[in-house]
């Protein structure tokens, strides 16, 4: 008899007409993430066009977040906000934003004047706009307690960074057609920002406080500093020395000038190269290893007519609020060095990220007390937030011979504005001629990644 080994089961095909899972991809590079970014109605203005005599409020390559209302703001405010006590103002508004028909954050009407927005003004207003849903007001005392909470709820209110803005932002201009803030006029509506870009951006130095005085300059003498590697190959004179800064020194410049102070009758002469210091009162500036090259007459001492020397330098500079304008470009703010971590600024230009994490009263973070576990937290969660990319270069201008290449319009009775980068502007391309902060000759190439 017949033996079937045959065991196979069948099944019979039901998914001819099923559900398949939504496709939940919006885009793969999100380097310029999808969206419909607009910005914030009441920020403040920070710059008028001068020919079609627009208001912005953001500016290309300037750090962003978002607010509560998920509209684009400058992540500087955010800063403002962290640093301000309980009656410090973070807002301005001006004549500008009353022109420009900016909304009051305080009031949601049009701005009427001037008028100065403190922390717990704005943080108020943020609550009462439905912004910061279910969060309790602090109390009316301005105490630690209390702008601590309000630096809390300024952190909720603003997020960390999202981005760098792509380009100009102008003022808004309206929610939509029928309520536009000057009628049937708006130049832009959506805008966008960049989370994983190459930039660049001049370097912030800032004005010296206190002379250096001959005394503090550290002696290099001629035997060493012939030594030295950085200047073997060079003919310096057996009677050049070195002088070693106290501070990183900016480039010597028309915007950033190195002052030397000698007595004796001594005029001091600024050399080009270290090879021309031959006579008493001649002096090279090594900026980047802030060594001053000076004639000495023994080749072993200081300049005995030498009294002092008085410079601009990048460490501890900081973004200038002298005047609304000065937030207007993009900034690399104080000293850095390429793989430095970057984070931001009050006026959302970049600058170096502290490595130093201590608590208020300067208690050590390795500190393992319960006391301190929730300030350490929040630190290192400030220092992670915070981090918007790393220093990749900073390149020195002006770049080889561009100085010497005849462009228009040189002369002091025309503009920076109107200067051609070339010979009108001594090699030094429109970033820095065109800054409104001081710098020299450096500009800071960050790999921004958010």
């Amino acid at each position: 008899m017949a033996i079937s080994r045959f065991t196979s089961r069948f099944k019979a095909r039901t998914d001819i007409m099923d559900n398949i899972t939504p496709n939940n991809v919006v885009q793969a590079n999100v380097s310029v993430p999808h969206g419909e970014w607009k910005p914030a109605s009441w920020l403040p203005t920070v710059w008028q066009n001068e020919k079609s005599k627009d208001y912005f409020v953001i500016s290309s390559g300037k750090v962003v977040s978002f607010d509560g209302s998920g509209r684009v703001v400058p992540s500087g405010l955010l800063r403002r906000c962290l640093d301000a006590a309980f009656s410090d103002v973070v807002i301005d508004y001006d004549a500008n934003d009353k022109a420009a028909r900016v909304i009051d954050i305080t009031t949601g009407e049009f701005v009427t004047g001037p008028k100065d927005v403190t922390l717990r003004m704005f943080i108020k207003a943020a609550s009462e706009n439905g912004w910061l849903p279910g969060e309790t007001l602090p109390g009316t005392t301005s105490n630690d307690v209390e702008n601590g909470l309000l630096h809390g709820l300024a952190k909720k209110f603003i997020s960390a960074p999202v981005g760098v803005c792509a380009y100009d932002v102008y003022a808004w201009a309206g929610d939509d057609a029928a309520n536009l803030h000057f009628t049937n006029y708006q130049k832009q509506h959506l805008i966008q920002f960049f989370t994983d870009i190459q930039m660049k951006a001049p370097q912030v130095a800032k004005v010296h406080a206190d002379e250096d005085t001959k005394g503090e300059l550290t002696l290099i003498n001629n035997t060493n500093l012939k030594a030295m590697p950085r200047y073997k190959g060079i003919p310096l004179s057996s009677k050049a020395v070195g002088l070693q800064l106290t501070l990183q020194v900016a480039a010597h410049t028309s915007r950033t000038p190195f002052t030397v102070t000698m007595g004796g009758g001594i005029t001091p002469r600024y050399r080009s190269e270290p090879s021309l210091v031959a006579n008493e009162g001649d002096w090279y500036l090594d900026d980047e290893a802030a060594i001053l090259i000076m004639w000495d007459e023994d080749g072993s001492g200081k300049p005995d007519n030498l009294t002092s020397v008085d410079y601009f330098h990048y460490d501890g500079a900081t973004s200038s609020f002298a005047s609304a304008d000065e937030e207007k470009f993009i900034h690399f703010v104080g000293d850095c060095k390429p793989g430095d971590f970057v984070t931001f600024d009050k006026l959302s230009n970049m600058t170096v990220r502290s490595a130093a994490l201590t608590l208020a009263d300067d208690t050590d973070v390795t500190n393992d007390s319960v006391a301190n576990a929730d300030a350490i937290l929040d630190m290192l969660q400030e220092r992670e937030d915070f981090t918007i990319g790393r220093v990749m270069d900073i390149i020195k201008e002006p770049h080889g011979l561009l100085e010497r290449v005849r462009t228009g319009f040189q002369g002091d009775g025309f503009d920076n504005s109107a200067k051609m980068p070339g010979s009108a502007t001594g090699g030094f391309s429109d970033m820095i001629t065109l800054s409104n902060q001081i710098v020299a000759d450096q500009i800071v190439v960050v790999n921004v990644k958010i």
